[in-house]
C-alpha cells in the first residue's frame, strides 16, 4: 500500500529539511514524496535535491496559495492513501507511516486514519505550546468549528476525488471545508490512531493572530453555511478559549524531553 506525502512550499529553505527528513527516515518506505514549490526564490529547491528523497515528485510553479498547491500534489498522487506534510512541520517518530498503513491494512473497510498533533513555538521546536487530540472528535463538533487535525489525518484518494480536493475560494479554512466534506457530508468510515504522530509550527495561515483567527471563523461559518450544516458565530467563538486554555494547562505539566 503506498502512502502519497504531500508538502506544499514556497521560500522555505528554513525548516524543509527537517520536514522531509522526519520522512525519508520513515521505516515504512513505500512512500511517494510529493513536494509543490510556489517558485521558490530562495535556496528551497536546492536544498530539496540534496536530500536525496527516494520516489520524489517536484513540480515548482507559480500557485494561488497552499490549497491550490495540495490539489496539485493529489493530481500527481500515484499512492492509495494521501496525507499531508507542512514544509514547517515534521513526523514526531520513525514509525508515523507504519502505524498509518498498519490500521488501513487490518480494516480495508474504512477510508481514513487520524491522529494527534503537537504544536511547538516557532522559534523554539523544544518548546510544546498546545495539543490537538482528534481522538476526541466527534462530527458534530464540526459546527462549533472543530475538525481532526489536519496534517494527522490519512484519507483514501478516491475519496479524496470524489470530492474534487479543496475549496481555493477559502484562503485560511478549506482544509476545515474538505474535512466538513469528507466526515459530514458523507458515508465516512474512519479510525483514530490515539498518539501524537505530527509536531506543528505555531503561526500557520489560521491561527497566526487574531485577524487571522477572525478570518478564519468567518471563513468556517461561510463553509458550515454552504454545507448546509447549522451554526453561528457564538457556537464558532467556543473554540478560541478552548485554543486558549489547552495552552494554558501546558504550563502546569512537566516538560517531556524532545
Amino acid at each position: 500500500m503506498k502512502i502519497s506525502i504531500i508538502t506544499a512550499t514556497f521560500n522555505s529553505e528554513k525548516n524543509i529539511s527537517r520536514a522531509l527528513n522526519s520522512l525519508k527516515n520513515q521505516r515504512y518506505k513505500n512512500y511517494q514524496s510529493i513536494v509543490i514549490d510556489g517558485k521558490s526564490s530562495d535556496s528551497t529547491l536546492a536544498i530539496i535535491k540534496l536530500l536525496e528523497i527516494p520516489n520524489m515528485t517536484i513540480l515548482s510553479e507559480p500557485d494561488c496559495g497552499i490549497y491550490d498547491a495540495l490539489n496539485k500534489g493529489i493530481r500527481l498522487s500515484q499512492g492509495e492513501i494521501i496525507g499531508v506534510l507542512h514544509s514547517d512541520d515534521y513526523f514526531i517518530d520513525d514509525f508515523v507511516l507504519q502505524d498509518v498503513c498498519n490500521i488501513f491494512e487490518r480494516d480495508s473497510d474504512i477510508d481514513a486514519v487520524i491522529g494527534n498533533v503537537e504544536y511547538f513555538a516557532k522559534h523554539n521546536s523544544k518548546k510544546v505550546t498546545r495539543f490537538y487530540k482528534s481522538n476526541k472528535f466527534k462530527k458534530w463538533m464540526f459546527r462549533f468549528g472543530f475538525m481532526p487535525a489536519h496534517t494527522a489525518t490519512f484519507i483514501k484518494k478516491d475519496r479524496l476525488n470524489s470530492l474534487n480536493g479543496y475549496d481555493i475560494f477559502f484562503k485560511s479554512a478549506s482544509d476545515f471545508d474538505l474535512l466538513l466534506r469528507l466526515f459530514q457530508l458523507s458515508d465516512l468510515k474512519y479510525k483514530n490512531l490515539n498518539r501524537v504522530i505530527v509536531r506543528m509550527s505555531e503561526g500557520g495561515t489560521s491561527s497566526s493572530g487574531w485577524e487571522s483567527i477572525k478570518r478564519t471563523t468567518k471563513e468556517i461559518h461561510k463553509s458550515l453555511k454552504k454545507n448546509n450544516i447549522y451554526s453561528n458565530i457564538l457556537f464558532l467563538s467556543i473554540r478560541i478559549p478552548a485554543k486558549f486554555f489547552s495552552q494554558k494547562i501546558l504550563n502546569f505539566l512537566p516538560r517531556k524531553k524532545i
